[in-house]
Order: C-alpha cells, then structure tokens, then sequence
C-alpha cells in the first residue's frame, strides 16, 4: 500500500513574531543549523513515504524550488478540512487505500534513525488495525501548553488504546497527569488509512464530510473550502472516535512555537544564553535568547530574556511570559 507524509505548513506563527510574518512564516526560516522547519520536516521522513506539504497559496510559492507536491487550501478553515481533502484527494488519485502520515512541519525531534522507526511501525498498525494511530511524547515535565492523551489497555508492546484526549490542564492537572504515568503528551502527529479515516469522518464530522463529493465527483478544493467550516482534526475526530490507538515515541520531541521552546533546541554558550547568528556579549547574564542578524548584542546582568532583532523592528520577551508575543503581534505587527 502506498504511504504518504502530508506535512503540514500553515498558520500564522504569531507567537514566533516578529520573525515570522504573514508573509514569511516560521516553517520558511532558518532556525537550526542554517536550515528551516520545512527543510527539516521533509528530511526526517527520508524515504519511509511519499512527501507531500499540505499548505496554503502564500507558503506553496515560496517552496517551489523544494521539488516536493503541495496540497493548497485556497482558503484556511484550520485543520480538519485541510487534512479530510488531502485523503480524499490522494485516495482518489491511488484509486485504492492510501496510508497517511500528517506531521506538522513546526517540530524539532531528534534523533531522525528513531522517528522514522516509530513513523514505520504507525503506517504498519494503521493498515493491520484499520485505526488511527497517534504518536504520544513521554512527559518530561508538567506542561499546561500541550494537549494530553490518557492511554489504556495495551495492544502491543509499546502500543495502546486510548481511554481519551484532555485539552490544555492547569498546572496542578498537568502534574497529576505527570504523576500517574499513563498519559502522553498529545504531539499532534497522526497514522491512518485513507479509508478506514475517511469512516471516521462521516461519522464523527458528517457537516464536512458531506461537502467533499458531488455525486461520486470529489469537489474542486475552491468549492469545498468555501463552504467547509473551520475546524482543528481534534476537535472534528479526534476527540470522538474510539478508533484511535497512541504509539509511544521515544524521541526528542519539542514543538517550535514559541521563543521558549526555540531557546531548547538553539546553541549555547557557558552561561546558558541561546543564539542563533552568534553568541551574544555578556556580563552576568545567562539563560538568555538572542536572535540578532547582522546585530552585536550584549547582555548586562540579565537571565530568562530573550531579545530578537528582524528588520527595524527589536522585541525584548520575557522567555517565561512569551505566550503574550501573540497580543504583541496582533498590536504592533502591521
């Protein structure tokens, strides 16, 4: 059976401004090591599965020299819609199930050799269970900005039912998840075969599922979109099917969407500061972000700052209230 990674390059990664824009999103710089998010994402899945970037029109210009297929949504309506199109439009193209692999592009994980191991054994459960299978993180730490996945009984080893999904908890929520050991963090990546996916959905989001065809016709993505409504894949199926099984990943796995997250996975110096254009002069400070360009920085007695230099523009964060880059944004980003 065919195997396919969709990977997944939209939103508008307001959290990461003013790095990234409307016009130059997060998955389209270079972060590490010289290389982008998208860069990395397509080179992580190697040869396990035809690679196709599910994206919109402002991304799929700007990757054309990628030689890599896009999926466009002419019109963003989140994720439910992006992913329940893609599918169908690749189950129809094979003319028979699919697998399918949907992987966000803004993850940092490592080592690769161990993703596309567990990436390998999800396309084999996925197609031997006809379920949907999920890649659940081992907790690290009590986390209130990550979705959680309660597991149950175990399927095989390393693989298991899941008893639910938890939205965002609180910190004392979060830590009894930590506590009990049988809940994941929910890394948003997902296994299915087309078919038995595409079940799902006219059972679980029947108001999308009902605007994909025309009679035995797949609709053209302009006339779908324009009607679908906007919907995240948890919301729409995820959190209703009892077809859905979580795979223990073993890899390093940090969702890049936020400067403190983008502290962990950038280099540092002897004091802890992260930068990415150089390291930054400093006197008593550690535990810094510094993102400058062609910028020298220098850092006097500060800790948990991080201070990001992108054309005329300077923005000094708090690493620990960066959640608040968002509003930022919104206020000053035009």
């Amino acid at each position: 059976m065919r195997r396919f990674a969709l990977i997944m390059a939209g939103g508008k990664g307001e959290r990461l401004w003013p790095l990234s824009t409307p016009e130059r999103p997060k998955q389209l710089i270079p972060l590490i090591d010289g290389k982008t998010l998208l860069d990395l994402a397509l080179e992580r899945v190697g040869d396990e599965a035809e690679k196709v970037v599910l994206t919109n029109s402002l991304i799929a210009e700007n990757i054309r020299d990628k030689n890599v297929r896009t999926i466009v949504e002419p019109v963003p309506k989140n994720t439910a819609p992006a992913l329940v199109y893609a599918t169908a439009l690749l189950q129809k193209e094979a003319g028979e199930p699919v697998l399918i692999a949907a992987l966000p592009s803004d993850h940092h994980i490592s080592p690769a050799g161990e993703f596309r191991t567990t990436l390998r054994r999800a396309y084999e459960a996925a197609d031997k269970y006809g379920k949907i299978v999920t890649f659940g993180i081992i907790p690290a730490h009590p986390h209130t900005g990550y979705g959680y996945i309660e597991r149950g009984e175990p399927v095989e080893d390393g693989l298991y039912s899941v008893v639910r999904f938890h939205e965002k908890p609180d910190y004392e929520r979060a830590k009894e998840y930590v506590e009990r050991g049988n809940f994941y963090w929910n890394s948003g990546m997902f296994v299915w075969r087309s078919d038995a996916f595409l079940n799902e959905v006219r059972e679980h989001a029947p108001n999308i599922y009902n605007l994909l065809y025309d009679g035995d016709k797949l609709r053209s993505p302009e006339g779908f979109f324009s009607e679908v409504e906007s919907i995240s894949i948890d919301y729409a199926v995820m959190e209703k099917t009892r077809n859905i099984l979580v795979i223990e990943a073993t890899f390093e796995w940090i969702d890049v969407g936020s400067y403190s997250s983008l502290y962990r996975v950038l280099p540092k110096d002897g004091d802890a500061n992260a930068y990415r254009d150089g390291t930054p002069g400093t006197v008593d400070s550690s535990e810094n972000l510094v993102i400058s360009g062609d910028k020298r920085v220098v850092l006097v007695g500060v800790k948990g700052v991080g201070v990001v230099i992108e054309g005329d523009t300077v923005l000094v964060v708090n690493l620990e209230e960066d959640q608040k880059v968002r509003e930022a944004a919104r206020k000053f980003g035009n």
